[in-house]
């Protein structure tokens, strides 16, 4: 009877830990190509999950602690999964990431732009595609598409709608991408520069 408590306590833990860890994995083509109740349900579990796991492994250590002079492996090993899967989570400097394992193309530019109330991370490839990440308080956009360099400028050839805040026709001049098209949606429509680099947190 308490072998089958101990198993089922170790097919739950294992479940919410593997749920974790295959989000946060994930989470960029989560976040690219899902949206409305689906992104958000998804996006809540991750720190829903997160909290399961910290609640079990202080739980667990009170079980081990209690039964520390008959430790068996079925008590130990529920705290041992969640406690490994924190250390990860916290202090592992390899970090499984979806992004990585599917885009086998470098980065030849990053830039950014961080606004009052948005930041948006832009991605040149070597294979000539580029995405645009554009997120904000209750948003996340994507756009995306291939490009061509001349020079000092970038011609962008979207695969998606354009950014209301970004054009078409760039050119890199001092560390930044500055839009050089300036056809107007409205008159409330203007663009932003972005600077070269990863974000720096300046807002």
């Amino acid at each position: 009877m308490e072998n089958n408590k101990n198993r089922k306590r170790i097919l739950i833990t294992s479940l919410i830990c593997c749920v974790y860890l295959l989000l946060t994995i994930f989470y960029y083509h989560i976040d690219k190509h899902t949206s409305g109740a689906i992104f958000i349900l998804l996006t809540l579990f991750i720190p829903i999950t997160l909290v399961t796991i910290i609640v079990y492994c202080i739980k667990g250590a009170i079980e081990v602690f209690r039964n520390r002079k008959n430790l068996t492996t079925w008590t130990f090993t529920p705290f041992a999964i969640c406690t490994i899967t924190l250390a990860y989570t916290l202090f592992s400097p390899y970090r499984l990431n979806s992004e990585n394992l599917t885009n086998r193309s470098e980065i030849i530019i990053r830039a950014c732009y961080e606004g009052t109330q948005n930041t948006a991370v832009l991605k040149f490839r070597e294979n000539q595609t580029f995405e645009l990440h554009w997120t904000g308080f209750f948003s996340s956009n994507w756009f995306c598409g291939t490009y061509e360099q001349k020079a000092d400028t970038l011609f962008l050839y979207y695969s998606t709608e354009k950014p209301y805040r970004f054009g078409d026709s760039i050119v890199i001049k001092d560390d930044l991408l500055i839009t050089i098209n300036r056809h107007k949606i409205d008159s409330s429509q203007y663009f932003v520069p972005f600077y070269l680099g990863y974000c720096k947190g300046l807002n």
